[in-house]
C-alpha cells in the first residue's frame, strides 16, 4: 500500500481542528525536519504525526510555546526571530488577522470567494507612517511564463484620500542568499534567466498549495495613529496577468468582487534620539530621530540645497540603516521626505526598513553614507558609513 506523508499530516491535524494555514506550514517544517530520519515502520510513523501535532497544539495553549507563522512574504523579506515575532505582534505591529477574528467583530470580512477563487486576509504589518497588508489568493491558474497582477482599492472609513502613496506586488518565491545571489526559496538553487532579448528572470510565483501571495504597501496621508481603530476595506476588482507592453495595463484574467474589511490596528511605539551631531564630515546636523521597529523618523538641519532637491532627490546625508549591537547591519530606504520648514532649512525623512523589524532596545547606532570600498575585482561595490549612537541620546 502507497502511503502519503503529507496527507497523513493533513488527517491527523484535522482531528484536531487545526485550520488550512496552520497545517500547511507545519507539514512543511516537519517533513523538512524529517527528511534526515525516516521512521523505518509506517505504522509508527502515523503515531508520531499525531504526536506531534497534539503537542504543537497543547503548547499553543498552555503557552509554553507559540507555534507563530507569518506570511510567506514577511517571512522571508524580514527573517525575523521568534523574539522579534513575539515583540512585533504584542506591540500591534503584526497582526495574523485569521487568528483575530471573532463574535466582538461581526461585521469583519477576511475571506472572500467569487468566481471559483477566494481572497484571504492574512497579516498586516502597520505602524503611524504605513501599512503592508498580505492577502493569499487561491483558485487562480496563472498562466505559464507570465506575471500575475492586481490591484485592489483601499478605503479607510470610506476615504480614498487617506495615503501619499500606494504600491503593491507579489511574492516572486526568491530571495537573496548569504553571497547575496538571487536564489529560489524552495531550493536554493541560483535563479535562472530565459534566453529572451531582456535576460528576462524566471520566477516562481505559486507555493506548493496553488496559492498566491499579494502584499499592499501604503504610505499614510497622515502619521499620527489617527487611522487606527477604524475599518480599512479593501476590493479586488480583478485578478489578473501584466502585460508584456512597457508600463501596459493588466490583462484582467477573471473579474470579480473581493470586498474585504476589517479594523485597522498598528503600533505607535518607537524611542526618540537628539544627538544634535553632524553627519560625517557634512555641516549636515542630525537633530533627532525616532527609531520604531518598522520605520525610522530623522529631521536634519541643512545649511544649503543639494543638486536635484527641487526634483525631489533625497537628501544625500539621510539616514541609511541602523547597526545592532551584535554588529548586524540594516538597510532603510527613505519612504517620504522633503522640508518639514523650509525657511529654517530642516528636513525631514519616513524611512522604511529593508530587510528588517527591529527590536530597537538592540540598535547601536544609526547608519549614513560615505563612501564605497572596492572589492576583491577592483570595483566600489561595498558601501561604507558613518555612524552615530544611539545611546546617550
Amino acid at each position: 500500500m502507497k502511503h502519503n506523508l503529507k496527507a497523513e499530516m493533513r488527517e491527523s491535524m484535522d482531528a484536531l481542528h487545526f485550520s488550512q494555514e496552520d497545517k500547511n506550514a507545519m507539514i512543511r517544517n516537519l517533513t523538512a525536519q524529517m527528511k534526515e530520519t525516516q521512521p523505518r515502520k509506517r505504522s509508527s510513523r502515523k503515531l508520531m504525526i499525531v504526536a506531534l501535532a497534539a503537542t504543537m497544539l497543547l503548547a499553543t495553549l498552555t503557552g509554553a510555546a507559540v507555534f507563530t507563522r507569518w506570511s510567506t512574504t514577511a517571512q522571508i523579506r524580514y527573517n525575523p526571530s521568534e523574539d522579534v515575532k513575539e515583540q512585533a505582534e504584542k506591540s500591534g505591529l503584526s497582526v495574523m488577522l485569521e487568528e483575530t477574528k471573532g463574535e466582538e467583530n461581526p461585521n469583519e470580512v477576511l475571506s472572500v470567494t467569487d468566481q471559483g477563487i477566494t481572497i484571504t486576509a492574512v497579516q498586516t504589518i502597520v505602524d503611524e507612517y504605513g501599512a503592508e497588508l498580505t492577502f493569499r489568493i487561491e483558485g487562480f491558474e496563472l498562466p505559464e511564463d507570465r506575471d500575475p497582477g492586481t490591484w485592489p482599492i483601499v478605503t479607510i472609513d470610506g476615504d480614498l484620500n487617506f495615503y501619499s502613496s500606494q504600491s503593491g506586488g507579489f511574492f516572486d518565491g526568491t530571495t537573496r542568499n548569504e553571497e547575496g545571489k538571487r536564489v529560489y526559496v524552495s531550493t536554493g538553487e541560483p535563479v535562472r534567466s530565459r534566453d529572451d532579448e531582456f535576460n528576462s528572470v524566471i520566477l516562481d510565483y505559486v507555493a506548493d498549495d496553488g496559492s498566491l501571495e499579494f502584499t499592499h504597501h501604503i504610505s499614510f496621508n497622515k502619521t499620527d495613529g489617527r487611522y487606527f481603530g477604524k475599518e480599512i476595506q479593501v476590493t479586488f476588482p480583478y485578478i489578473g496577468i501584466q502585460s508584456t507592453q512597457k508600463a501596459g495595463p493588466d490583462e484582467r484574467v477573471v473579474e470579480g468582487n473581493w470586498t474585504l474589511r476589517w479594523t485597522l490596528t498598528g503600533t505607535s511605539d518607537s524611542i526618540t534620539i537628539t544627538p544634535n551631531a553632524k553627519i560625517g564630515d557634512s555641516d549636515v546636523i542630525l537633530l533627532d530621530a525616532e527609531i520604531g521597529q518598522k520605520t525610522i523618523r530623522a529631521r536634519y538641519k541643512v545649511d544649503d540645497y543639494w543638486e536635484g532637491w527641487n526634483e525631489l532627490v533625497t537628501l544625500p546625508q539621510a539616514v541609511q540603516g541602523v547597526r545592532m549591537k551584535d554588529g548586524t547591519q540594516y538597510i532603510c530606504g527613505a519612504a517620504t521626505s522633503g522640508f518639514e520648514d523650509q525657511e529654517n532649512m530642516i528636513y525631514f525623512t519616513e524611512s522604511d526598513m529593508f530587510d528588517a523589524i527591529l527590536d530597537v532596545s538592540q540598535v547601536e547606532s544609526l547608519m549614513f553614507h560615505k563612501g564605497w570600498d572596492l572589492d576583491a575585482e577592483g570595483k566600489p561595490t561595498i558601501q561604507t558609513f558613518y555612524y552615530i549612537p544611539v545611546a546617550n541620546n
